[in-house]
C-alpha cells in the first residue's frame, strides 16, 4: 500500500508544491525519509516518529518509507510526513486528503508548531486547486487571509488524527466570517446625514464603475464618498479575492481594516507620494494595483504634480499600469473606481464663513486639473451631508441590494459585469432608445459637439442609472440629459462637451 499527501514549502520566496509519498515496507518498525536534505531528513525522521508515539498512536510493524518529489532544505513537511505514515500504515483513511495541503513542522511531544509566510503559501495552495489546508493552530489566522480554502488548525498530531477519520474538526471557511461588515462605518445617524445627491452619485459609480470628483467646499468631509462607494460594492468573488490577496501579499500591504479579504480594496493617493509607490516596482506593486477592483481615492488632486497625474492615465484607460526597469518590463492591473477629490480653494480653509477666496482664485485652483482627466470622470459632486437628516434616504442594505441588481442586469445586457475601463460601442449603447433622442445625438456628433466615444460613455452612465431604477431602458428624457454637451463654463464642475455629470439625478 502507498500514500500520496502535499506540502506548500518555500524556495527563495517562491511557494511551491511537494509531494510526499509513503510506502510500506517489510521489515522492523522504523521511519526511512527520502529525498529531503540529509540533515532535513533525520530531524524529520525522528520528529515524526516520535510525535506519532508520544501521541498515544502505535507505530506499526514494518519500515515505512517516506519520499519527497524535490530537496527541500526547510521543516516544513513534518505534517504531511505524518500524514503519509498514518494512512499507509492504515490508522487514518486517505479521501480527506484528496484536495488537501499540509504546512506545519512536529514537536517531539506531538505539538503542531508554527512556519513562516503561511499566507503566501496558503495563495499558492489555492491556485493549485486545493480546496483544504491544514496548518498549525498559530498560522491558522494568517491563512483564513485567504480566499477559498478551508483551513483546519491543528494545536497536535491528535487533532489530525481526529480530522482525518471525519470526527469533530476546527474547520472555519474564511467566506464565512465577514471581518468587517460593510455597513460597520454607517449608524443610522450617521446615514441619515448624508446628502440624497451623495448617495445616488456613490450607488451610480459602484454600479457601473464610473469614476468620480468630490470638489468639496471647506469643513466638508472628502472621505466619505469613497467609503460609500466601497460600502456599496459586492464582496469579490473567490477568484477574484484570490488574485488581489496576491498583489497585497507581494506588497507585504494589510488588508483595510483587517477586514475579510473578500471585501472591495481600499487605497489612497496624497500629494506627497512618489511616483514609485503610485506605479510599484518589479519587485513590489504600488498603490495602483493594492486598489484594483475596489476604491483608490486621489486625496487634494490639484496639488499633484504633472508626473504623478501621468501615471495615472493608463489606469483611466486601460485598468492597467506598466512597469519598465532593466531588469524587464511587466503589466499589471489597475482597475480600481476612482474618487478625485479637490478642495474648493488653495487656502485649505476649514469652515466656509473662513474662507476669503474670490470666484477667480477657485477657478485658477481648479483649472489645475488636466482637461484629459476630467474627460474621463462621469460623475461630479459637491455636496456629500446636510445638516438636517434626510428620512427619504433608502437604507444602506437595500440601496446594496439595488446595486447588485443593477450590476447583474449589465451583466446579463453587456455580457459581463461593469467595470471603469469598460467601453461599449455607440451603436448598442442606443440600440433601444427612443428615435428623438437618438435624433438628437447624431446631430450633436455630426456638428462635432460631441464625440461618438464619448456619447456611449454618456449613454452608459444612463443605462447605469435606469438599471438602477429598474427601467428596461434610458428613455426617460432624465436619463438622457447628460448625453447631449451643454456649452463650456469654467471649473470642472461645469461639463464641456466631452464629459458627463451625473449630479445625483
Amino acid at each position: 500500500m502507498d500514500a500520496l499527501t502535499r506540502v506548500v514549502t518555500l524556495d527563495d520566496s517562491q511557494a511551491r508544491i511537494v509531494d510526499i509519498r509513503a510506502d510500506l515496507g517489510v521489515g522492523d518498525a522504523t521511519l526511512c525519509v527520502h529525498g529531503l536534505c540529509p540533515a532535513v531528513s533525520r530531524e524529520t525522521r525522528d520528529r515524526v516518529r516520535a510525535a506519532i508515539r508520544n501521541s498515544g498512536l502505535a507505530w506499526p510493524e514494518g519500515v515505512v518509507h517516506l519520499t519527497a518529489s524535490a530537496a527541500h532544505p526547510r521543516s516544513d513537511v513534518d505534517l504531511a510526513a505524518a500524514a503519509a505514515a498514518l494512512v499507509v500504515t492504515e490508522a487514518v483513511p486517505a479521501r480527506r486528503l484528496t484536495a488537501t495541503a499540509l504546512i506545519g513542522e512536529l514537536g517531539l511531544d506531538g505539538t503542531a508548531r508554527p512556519v513562516p509566510d503561511v499566507r503566501t503559501r496558503a495563495i499558492a495552495a489555492a491556485a493549485a486547486g486545493f480546496t483544504h489546508l491544514v496548518v498549525p493552530a498559530a498560522n491558522a489566522a494568517e491563512a483564513r487571509a485567504v480566499p477559498g480554502l478551508t483551513i483546519v488548525p491543528l494545536a497536535w498530531v491528535n487533532d489530525l488524527v481526529s480530522w482525518l477519520r471525519s470526527g469533530p474538526n476546527q474547520t472555519q471557511r474564511p467566506e464565512s466570517r465577514d471581518g468587517a461588515s460593510p455597513t460597520a462605518p454607517w449608524t443610522p445617524e450617521a446615514w441619515a446625514r448624508l446628502s440624497p445627491t451623495a448617495v445616488r452619485a456613490a450607488a451610480v459609480a459602484a454600479a457601473g464603475g464610473h469614476h468620480t470628483l468630490h470638489v468639496a467646499a471647506p469643513g466638508t468631509p472628502v472621505l466619505l464618498l469613497p467609503r460609500l462607494i466601497r460600502a456599496l460594492m459586492a464582496d469579490l468573488t473567490d477568484t477574484e479575492a484570490l488574485k488581489v490577496s496576491m498583489w497585497h501579499v507581494l506588497a507585504e500591504h494589510p488588508w483595510p481594516g483587517n477586514e475579510a479579504p473578500t471585501r472591495p480594496p481600499a487605497a489612497a493617493l496624497h500629494p506627497d507620494d512618489t511616483i514609485a509607490a503610485v506605479a510599484g516596482s518589479l519587485s513590489r506593486p504600488g498603490l495602483l494595483t493594492l486598489a484594483h477592483r475596489g476604491v483608490l481615492t486621489v486625496e487634494d488632486l490639484p496639488e499633484f504634480s504633472a508626473r504623478i497625474v501621468e501615471v495615472l492615465r493608463p489606469a483611466l484607460e486601460n485598468g492597467t499600469i506598466g512597469i519598465t526597469a532593466a531588469a524587464g518590463a511587466e503589466t499589471r492591473p489597475a482597475g480600481a473606481r476612482m474618487v478625485f477629490t479637490a478642495r474648493d480653494c488653495a487656502s485649505g480653509c476649514v469652515r466656509i464663513e473662513e474662507c476669503r477666496c474670490t470666484a477667480a482664485q477657485r477657478a485658477r485652483y481648479l483649472a489645475r486639473i488636466p482637461l484629459w482627466l476630467l474627460d474621463r470622470v462621469d460623475l461630479f459632486l459637491r455636496e456629500v451631508t446636510v445638516a438636517e437628516p434626510d428620512p427619504s434616504l433608502p437604507s444602506l442594505e437595500s440601496l446594496r441590494e439595488r446595486v447588485a441588481q443593477a450590476r447583474d442586469r449589465a451583466r446579463y445586457r453587456w455580457g459581463a459585469a461593469p467595470e471603469p475601463t469598460a467601453e461599449i460601442d455607440y451603436t448598442k449603447a442606443v440600440a433601444g432608445l427612443p428615435t428623438n433622442a437618438v435624433g438628437e445625438l447624431n446631430d450633436a456628433i455630426r456638428q462635432g459637439r460631441i464625440t461618438p466615444r464619448t456619447a456611449a460613455r454618456c449613454l452608459r452612465l444612463a443605462w447605469t442609472r435606469a438599471d438602477l431604477d429598474s427601467r428596461a431602458q434610458p428613455g426617460h428624457r432624465r436619463y438622457l440629459a447628460d448625453a447631449l454637451p451643454p456649452q463650456r463654463n469654467a471649473g470642472p464642475a461645469a461639463k464641456s462637451g466631452s464629459q458627463v455629470s451625473c449630479n445625483g439625478r
